[in-house]
């Protein structure tokens, strides 16, 4: 059985400090089709402690980024990036 949108939502949710919602910008929370049981969103800055917090969690199997450049027009520079974060989710057990 695999996680909900809502159910990830929440558990990243509750590992995002108040001054880091702040300035890291979270959008985009959807599922991702590549990796199973895999949600992916994107942060204009990734804090080290969020990672890992989130890589505590029990039911998370694994946290992946890579860099991404911002859809045009919405860039502050020519090299403004966001991130793209993957959540992998344990399948949960019946």
């Amino acid at each position: 059985m695999s996680i909900t949108a809502k159910q990830s939502m929440e558990i990243i949710e509750r590992n995002i400090s108040e001054e880091e919602s702040k300035i890291m910008d979270f959008k985009n929370h959807r599922p991702h089709k590549l990796l199973e049981n895999t949600f992916r969103f994107t942060v204009s800055l990734i804090s080290l402690d969020f990672l890992i917090s989130l890589m505590e969690e029990p039911n998370i199997r694994n946290v992946y980024f890579n860099p991404s450049a911002p859809p045009p027009g919405t860039g502050i520079d020519g090299i403004s990036l966001r991130y793209k974060v993957y959540v992998q989710y344990h399948e949960e057990e019946n």
